[in-house]
């Protein structure tokens, strides 16, 4: 799989894990009111972002152990069905992506080939129990993989704190505004890998209250990554153009 593809799906796949996210400290700790998890489970579901179709622009800055890469990508969903993500890099496109609870698939504009794949590949690839709703609310910015854990409420870093408790192998942090409840970030390890996202610039749009910035780092056996996703242009409940034609030509991989 060539390096772009990995980029890929280092941006939203990897996001699973979902060791330290970085929140910032605005309000004292001493001075947030405790709250139980019930309420903070039922304050997180009612900040859920809801949509039918949901499509955007995104740009994306990368940053390896060996290179560093800023492309642009569209992103386009219908829920629990389909995801279309196409990715340029100096207004050239580079691939065209098509995920389905079944089955991914990749276009290479690069190389003129053709990829399809399990959608588990995506968990043997990175050793993650990812479901393709979870995926979905990877890309528009809600909780994930909460719903499988047992979870404990404090406060930590002027913010409330869910998380799995500390005898687990598998850790789990949703950090929560002190405010409002919104989702500031997420962290955790499982499999010798570690993620720390950290979620910014919420905008409204339709009603919808949608994070606009996301700041990943991944720690993994083999390399370390940054990522920094600026969405724009969000469009919510309209359907989507989602052409995705394999040519003749294309070579099969």
């Amino acid at each position: 799989m060539n390096k772009l593809i990995k980029v890929f799906l280092a941006c939203w796949i990897l996001g699973a894990l979902s060791s330290c996210a970085t929140v910032s400290n605005s309000v004292s700790d001493n001075k947030i009111k405790k709250k139980s998890l019930p309420f903070l489970l039922k304050k997180m579901e009612a900040n859920r972002i809801d949509y039918t179709w949901f499509g955007a622009k995104a740009k994306v800055k990368y940053a390896g152990a060996d290179q560093k890469i800023i492309f642009s990508a569209l992103i386009r969903m219908q829920k629990d069905s389909l995801i279309w993500i196409k990715l340029k890099k100096m207004n050239v496109e580079g691939l065209r992506v098509r995920i389905t609870p079944q089955s991914i698939e990749i276009l290479n504009r690069q190389e003129s080939s053709y990829t399809k794949k399990s959608f588990a590949f995506l968990q043997e690839e990175f050793g993650v129990d990812l479901s393709f709703s979870a995926l979905q609310d990877l890309i528009v910015g809600n909780p994930v993989l909460y719903q499988q854990r047992k979870l404990l409420a404090t406060i930590s870093g002027g913010a409330y704190l869910l998380k799995t408790p500390a005898a687990q192998k598998e850790v789990l942090k949703i950090f929560l505004s002190a405010n409002d409840f919104r989702l500031k970030a997420i962290s955790g390890s499982e499999n010798n890998n570690s993620i720390a996202i950290d979620y910014d610039n919420y905008e409204l749009v339709d009603e919808q209250v949608i994070p606009l910035l996301k700041q990943i780092q991944v720690e993994g056996e083999k390399e370390s990554i940054e990522l920094k996703i600026e969405l724009s242009r969000i469009e919510l409940n309209e359907a989507q153009k989602v052409s995705f034609k394999i040519p003749d030509s294309y070579r099969k991989d």
